[in-house]
């Protein structure tokens, strides 16, 4: 049962219509940052010319005891209390952004599959990166990893303290196949918003990267800068003439990859990577630098697959 059926006069209200594209998929759970998710959502549907459907994923309504005991909650009671927060959401969205087509959905499970499931019918799946209860772990750890891993859209974690402004789409570049996509991804969006382009390669010397790699005892420090400053420049020529009217600059910096994204996430509208990458930062998502990107940008993160 959706929560549009449920309320049928928010269908008019929040003008939940087709839009002639997929909507943003916004994950809700009523925390700071899921709010702030729906800011960011609704901002960008305004700009790219779709609508939102905003999820809340009610779990199961059996609570257990400090006993092990399991008491089956009453679900009228919690369906209730879902709606009223997802009406909420929805009212405070609708203040800020008008004109924005909003649909609206309660549904009872676990949060990975339907979101998942959301997430098919959607053009971006956008989470708060920190968030409560059942969902609290989407945007963190194996959960997150999971969404962003198998989910068929691009998913997008917004921060809790996230307010509307301007900024460049920064996207971090290595090289690699998912590095590519997410340089398309950023080109696209930043062509549709009106932002303009940062392309970021993080180097760094030589370093084993796990057990029986061997390390060279001897390396020129000026040829890997080169070769680095080769692959960046490589990987954003071509981006460059498919969307001539992106302002683009390409940044080399000397630096580990979760350091170098973080600071470049304090004056960026958006902060884009790949959901795997190679090298040190081969594992964008599922390793500690995504981690660290993940709870710790001080923008929206867009993690493309």
């Amino acid at each position: 049962m959706t929560y549009a059926q449920a309320k049928g006069h928010l269908v008019d209200e929040f003008g939940a219509v087709e839009t002639g594209g997929r909507s943003i998929v916004v994950g809700c759970d009523g925390s700071s940052a899921s709010d702030a998710a729906a800011r960011w959502a609704a901002g960008t549907a305004q700009l790219l010319g779709c609508g939102i459907r905003m999820v809340h994923v009610m779990p199961w309504p059996i609570l257990r005891s400090t006993g092990g005991t399991a008491v089956l909650v009453g679900r009228d009671v919690l369906w209730g209390a879902a709606e009223r927060l997802l009406d909420k959401s929805c009212r405070d969205v609708r203040a800020e952004y008008p004109g924005v087509a909003i649909e609206a959905e309660v549904s009872v499970g676990d949060p990975v599959p339907i979101l998942l499931r959301e997430a098919a019918a959607g053009s971006l799946l956008v989470l708060g990166s920190r968030g409560l209860g059942e969902v609290r772990e989407l945007a963190e750890g194996s959960v997150a990893a999971h969404l962003a891993t198998h989910a068929s859209c691009p998913v997008v974690a917004v921060p809790a303290g996230w307010s509307p402004r301007s900024g460049e789409v920064v996207v971090g570049v290595d090289g690699s196949e998912q590095s590519r996509k997410a340089i398309d991804f950023a080109f696209q969006f930043a062509e549709q918003t009106g932002a303009s382009v940062r392309a970021v390669l993080a180097w760094h010397d030589p370093a084993s990267v796990g057990p029986g790699d061997m390390q060279f005892p001897v390396y020129d420090i000026d040829a890997l800068e080169e070769d680095s400053a080769a692959v960046l420049g490589e990987a954003v020529a071509g981006r460059r003439v498919d969307h001539p009217d992106v302002q683009t600059t390409e940044k080399l910096v000397h630096g580990s990859a979760s350091k170098v994204l973080l600071d470049e996430s304090r004056d960026a509208g958006l902060l884009v990577v790949g959901s795997r990458g190679r090298g040190r930062i081969r594992s964008l998502l599922l390793g500690s630098v995504s981690r660290a990107v993940l709870h710790d940008a001080a923008c929206p993160v867009a993690v493309v697959r």
